[in-house]
């Protein structure tokens, strides 16, 4: 059975001394110094989602291989396709063949005591009956610029393998984990990412695009333009260059860095928003080369442009990955201000939870961009004076009970919907309340050393949006739970609930 679905990002690994670093259960975190060659791979694999065994390939899934300064040793970064540890096996180079042992250690579970290892795996029509052979070794054969796993194959209509995979260790020994690669062939991708010239002077610059934006480094040098940190969250160290031409500036597809088990690279499209063949309304894309071309201001030194642009696995269309609509970048300084009025824009009740989502801007009442990291938000239900807390009883995943969500704040450690979670930067709340007639947000912006606050932007679930300022002097129903803590109305137990005219009810909620 398998037991954890691997997903773990990486940045490509830095370089360092001439002897591999291991952990205390033996699994090269780094490769000795030497030569980091990048591959993109083919062949067919099988992989575990949560406990589903999926056949898919291995196409456009990368891997990074160092070559030791004495020729004599490989190591493999991630040499199971799906499984992205960002670890390393090692193998001894000897002509043109790698032999790399099984038995190799690469993950280990810290909460159970157990870890992976690599094995070869048969299976003859059964998936569920499988032999595994930890001890020995497999074989990659370079042939030019190609890495040749020998002696796999799959066939995965009949169940029937032959493949280098992934078995469980220690209290699990031998069970198989539904990871495995067959007809595995590497082949060399000569990629370089962008490197700054030394000395480059750069100054922070907001990003803006479709209903968000971060901060980035500019760097301007000629008609030369290095901005790092276009990426958010992938490959953030990373730079992008381009170049002036007149009002013009020009940035070609350029690779951008290695990401969990991928070749990341910069690219631009033309994007139009407008409903498919079957009616939807989605983003559609015209590929066409991957170039994108901002409009220069010299005199204000800002770039914009209504193309799209991507942070993605692919060089030759969209891909999949970061993806940033009709950006514009302008010189960034942090004054106090007024946030602008947030929205609540969406609200779903789905039976044990609701979803609502929101939109926060990252601007203030005059325009200027707020910087993501001093904005929070407060979430109001009703005619409640005080804002809605979230206690960890209920939101299982945070450390302590919150009355301001961060915008930059997100539940990763979330199980399912019915565990209610806060989504990736105030774009969604999936909640527990319920039986409240109306939600509102305000923003709050604490930058330029000072604290401003929005108005409270009210969504009436019976009616249209409604943006105000709540009345303080109202008086209205007040929610509480037996320990004393402010609830929402709707709150799951026993609620007690002080009406306006001043009477005290107790009830239970379902």
């Amino acid at each position: 059975m398998n037991r954890f679905f691997l997903l773990i990002a990486f940045v490509a690994a830095s370089m360092a001394t001439y002897a591999q670093t291991r952990d205390a259960h033996g699994i090269i975190t780094e490769p000795p110094a030497g030569e980091m060659r990048a591959y993109v791979r083919t062949g067919g694999a099988t992989y575990a989602n949560m406990y589903f065994r999926n056949d898919e390939k291995q196409d456009d899934i990368a891997s990074l291989v160092v070559f030791s300064e004495d020729g004599t040793k490989a190591y493999f970064m991630n040499i199971i396709s799906h499984a992205s540890t960002a670890t390393w096996v090692e193998g001894d180079v000897d002509g043109h063949t790698i032999t790399v042992p099984l038995g190799q250690v690469i993950y280990w579970f810290d909460d159970g005591n157990y870890g992976l290892k690599l094995a070869r795996i048969k299976i003859d029509g059964s998936i569920d009956k499988y032999t595994v052979q930890s001890k020995g070794s497999v074989t990659f054969t370079i042939d030019g610029d190609d890495l040749t796993l020998e002696g796999t194959s799959g066939d995965p209509g009949n169940n029937i393998f032959d493949a280098l995979g992934l078995v469980y260790t220690n209290a699990y020994e031998g069970e198989w984990s539904y990871y495995l690669d067959y007809n595995t062939v590497m082949h060399y991708k000569d990629v370089h990412a962008v490197e700054p010239p030394e000395g480059l002077e750069t100054e922070v610059y907001s990003m803006e695009y479709e209903n968000s934006g971060h901060l980035v480094n500019v760097g301007i040098s000629g008609r030369e333009v290095y901005v790092q940190g276009v990426s958010e969250t992938r490959l953030p160290e990373a730079w992008m260059h381009g170049t002036i031409n007149g009002r013009k500036l020009t940035f070609p597809l350029q690779y951008a860095g290695f990401y969990s088990s991928y070749l990341i690279y910069f690219s631009g499209a033309d994007a139009e928003w407008s409903r498919d063949a079957s009616g939807y309304w989605d983003w559609h894309y015209q590929w066409d080369g991957g170039t994108s071309t901002y409009e220069y201001d010299a005199s204000a030194r800002t770039f914009a442009t209504e193309q799209t642009i991507f942070a993605s696995n692919s060089d030759n269309s969209v891909g999949q990955g970061e993806i940033y609509h009709s950006p514009h970048f302008r010189p960034f300084t942090e004054v106090a201000a007024t946030p602008a009025d947030p929205a609540v824009t969406y609200y779903q009740n789905m039976g044990q939870f609701t979803i609502v989502m929101l939109n926060v801007p990252l601007l203030d009442t005059e325009g200027r961009f707020l910087n993501p990291a001093h904005v929070s938000y407060q979430i109001f239900f009703d005619d409640d004076e005080e804002p809605f807390t979230f206690y960890p009883d209920e939101y299982k995943a945070l450390p302590h009970e919150m009355t301001e969500i961060p915008y930059l704040f997100n539940d990763d450690n979330r199980e399912s919907f019915n565990r209610s979670y806060i989504y990736e930067k105030a774009y969604a709340l999936y909640l527990f309340q319920q039986g409240f007639e109306r939600i509102g947000v305000q923003t709050i912006y604490r930058g330029g050393g000072e604290e401003h606050r929005s108005a409270i932007s009210y969504y009436n679930l019976s009616g249209d949006h409604i943006t105000a300022v709540k009345d303080k002097a109202a008086t209205a129903e007040r929610h509480y739970d037996l320990t004393g803590r402010p609830v929402a109305k709707g709150h799951r137990g026993i609620t007690i609930t002080r009406t306006a005219d001043g009477r005290v009810v107790k009830h239970l909620q379902r």
